[in-house]
């Protein structure tokens, strides 16, 4: 019998493949740039869409993934899937901050919101995971907490 993992390139256990964590990412900041650009944040529904069916199905349902990582090199760097899964909830959190603002007339709250998603993701495209960054002093502080 076959095995289900070599068949399946998006059912890695515990590690997502670079190129597929990029793709998402190149789509988080596309849809900022256009909904940025025209100045109409509803676009900002798509990728918060695209975030929630992919934190609760997994990768394979993720749109940006499907579509942007066969145009990026493939990659056999991995990312941990535990890590991904805090980045895919400050994405999520940010978008719906976002929304949220645009709906209520809140700028403050659209903007900050929109620069921060848009500062972690232009970071991660660089090389620097934020949110990894933010997970690991989470970590730390409850191994503190346990030791006291």
């Amino acid at each position: 019998m076959a095995d289900p993992i070599k068949l399946d390139p998006y059912a890695c256990v515990d590690e997502i493949p670079l190129h597929r964590v990029r793709a998402n990412q190149l789509g988080i900041l596309l849809s900022v740039i256009a909904a940025l650009a025209a100045q109409q944040y509803w676009i900002l529904i798509l990728p918060l869409a695209v975030q929630l069916i992919g934190r609760t199905y997994g990768v394979r349902y993720n749109l940006f993934v499907r579509v942007l990582s066969p145009l990026l090199p493939a990659s056999a760097r991995t990312e941990s899937r535990e890590l991904l899964r805090f980045n895919n909830l400050l994405a999520v959190l940010f978008l719906a901050a976002a929304l949220i603002g645009a709906a209520f007339g809140i700028d403050a709250l659209t903007y900050i919101s929109i620069g921060m998603l848009t500062a972690a993701v232009v970071l991660a495209l660089c090389g620097f995971c934020l949110g990894c960054f933010m997970y690991f002093q989470y970590k730390q502080f409850h191994a503190r907490r346990r030791l006291r």
